[in-house]
């Protein structure tokens, strides 16, 4: 297992990779931040732990919430670029975004899923006690081996064997399960016993049995994953491991299932060449950040909503539209994407708004509609609607032309509110840092195409929500570090110094929102 204290922190990497790696320099780990985690402390063993846990915990949930959903299936390359897309591979999931980036996740660390997998309450009995024959007479049972007793003449009768509960191996195989309940206690703790159900029924008697090793082998204060007992715990361990094989003589599929479990977690190493869950994290953070912010909105502003393009699962949700296995899905909306030709369905979420046509309320998707000449590349501007004064449109070949051919555009905001005053709220979520924006003149010549297309989209989104209602807040939604107690309910602060064409960047409290995202499981 790895020791926090000696892992490397790479912020704002070049890569677009969150997880924990081999460094390629040398043997040792580097824990490759989120964008937002300038500030965040170099060398504490305890917030890099907590860090590493709650990034295992939120990349389970994400692949647990994906996997299932029709959308996981489709990733071609001739398939049109230009929705969020998913796919199995074989360490977790393949993804691609909007932008077209291809992403990988890789959630699956074996150290810490072999022992979480191989947990199971049967096996563990089956080592604790074996039944075998003896000689030993409980007298208490007798009456259930009439049938197997030798009657004498002189009216005794004579029970040769019973099958009664006797341990098979010596005390070390009993050692064998408690050091594995232990190694898996501490796990669960980590963990907040977000784990599998199994496990998660089972958590006092696995306390029970990890306390017998403690009580053997252990100090009170010692713990695999504490700062000042890391190396000690861990090679106390070690030895323990190697004491018990060495004094086992009897080993069934029981014993090495354990002992393999408890090798993975205290030998295993990361592999980044191989293509097999080995190699932990994630290539594009940015459909987890956007499930994540989805998640605190839907939790936190539910009645604010108007127009959300995300179909995440809530748990206690019911969603009358959608069939018992999706049923707590937020999406309420099924749109056709095209997939050759053919059509695949997507789920947004769109209620009614407070404007009418033809006697009937239009949704709020149905007023998120921009106008297009049919040939290439010119924006027809309805009356309504109004360039922003400070942005040159002609850059993407958008044009005032009138009388042309119209076909409509839909847009798909990530977040749409409207607060008490019947104000709207755009929201879009960017996983990017803030120095995305700051130093805007150090881009990339791919990073500078992303900047002013992300504006692009923004301003298009205003400008087709204007006609019929007021514009309070349009925002970048980035995450953000703030060294900030747990139990803070800080949601984050605007950068005063940044104002792009009246868009607004807004730090978000990664911390804040992913708790709110991992409560799910709880």
């Amino acid at each position: 297992m790895f020791d926090f204290s000696e892992i490397k922190l790479v912020k704002n990497p070049n890569e677009n990779f969150v997880g924990i790696r081999k460094s390629q320099l040398g043997d040792n780990y580097e824990f490759w931040l989120p964008n937002g985690f300038n500030d965040f402390p170099e060398g504490n063993f305890d917030k890099v732990r907590e860090l590493f846990f709650k990034m295992y915990r939120t990349f389970r949930k994400f692949e647990t919430d994906n996997k299932p959903i029709r959308r996981v299936n489709i990733n071609r390359s001739d398939y049109q670029e230009d929705q969020d897309q998913t796919t199995v591979s074989s360490g977790g999931l393949s993804l691609q975004t909007e932008e077209g980036e291809s992403c990988q996740l890789y959630s699956k660390l074996r150290m810490i899923e072999r022992v979480l997998e191989t947990y199971d309450d049967l096996a563990i009995n089956s080592i604790q006690k074996k039944i075998k024959r003896t000689d030993d007479i409980d007298y208490s049972q007798i009456h259930k081996y009439l049938d197997r007793a030798i009657y004498l003449d002189n009216d005794v009768i004579y029970v040769e064997t019973m099958d009664l509960p006797s341990p098979v191996l010596r005390y070390e195989t009993t050692d064998i399960v408690n050091l594995y309940c232990y190694i898996l206690d501490e796990i669960i703790q980590q963990l907040d016993e977000d784990v599998p159900e199994n496990v998660k029924n089972h958590i006092q008697n696995i306390r029970v049995l990890a306390q017998y090793f403690k009580d053997d082998y252990l100090t009170s204060e010692q713990s695999i994953f504490d700062k000042d007992t890391f190396l000690e715990t861990t090679n106390i361990l070690k030895e323990a491991l190697d004491n018990i094989d060495k004094y086992t003589y009897y080993k069934d599929a029981d014993y090495w299932g354990l002992y393999e479990a408890i090798e993975t977690f205290l030998y295993g190493e990361l592999n980044p060449n191989l293509d097999d869950g080995e190699y932990w994290g994630i290539k594009g953070f940015s459909l987890i950040w956007e499930d994540m912010c989805s998640t605190y909105f839907f939790r936190n502003h539910k009645n604010q909503i108007c127009f959300a393009d995300t179909d995440i699962n809530l748990n206690g949700y019911l969603n009358p539209t959608r069939q018992e296995e999706d049923i707590n899905r937020v999406g309420n909306l099924s749109i056709k994407i095209p997939d050759g030709i053919n059509f695949w369905k997507q789920w947004l979420y769109s209620i009614e708004s407070d404007i009418s046509e033809d006697n009937k309320l239009l949704k709020w998707h149905e007023l998120l509609v921009i106008e297009f000449d049919a040939n290439f590349r010119h924006l027809v501007l309805a009356e309504r609607m109004e360039l922003h004064p400070d942005y040159d449109y002609s850059d993407y070949g958008y044009d005032r032309s009138p009388d042309l051919k119209l076909m409509k555009k839909f847009l798909r905001p990530d977040l749409v509110l409207q607060n008490n005053e019947d104000y709207l709220e755009i929201i879009d979520y960017k996983d990017v840092p803030i120095e995305f924006y700051l130093n805007s003149s150090n881009l990339s010549p791919k990073e500078h195409n992303k900047y002013k297309y992300d504006i692009i989209k923004q301003l298009t989104y205003e400008l087709a929500l204007q006609k019929l209602h007021k514009i309070s807040k349009n925002h970048f939604f980035i995450p953000y570090y703030y060294n900030l107690p747990q139990t803070s309910n800080i949601l984050g602060e605007i950068e005063s110094s940044l104002n792009i064409k009246g868009i607004r960047v807004f730090k978000a409290n990664f911390f804040l929102i992913q708790e709110e995202y991992l409560k799910e499981n709880i």
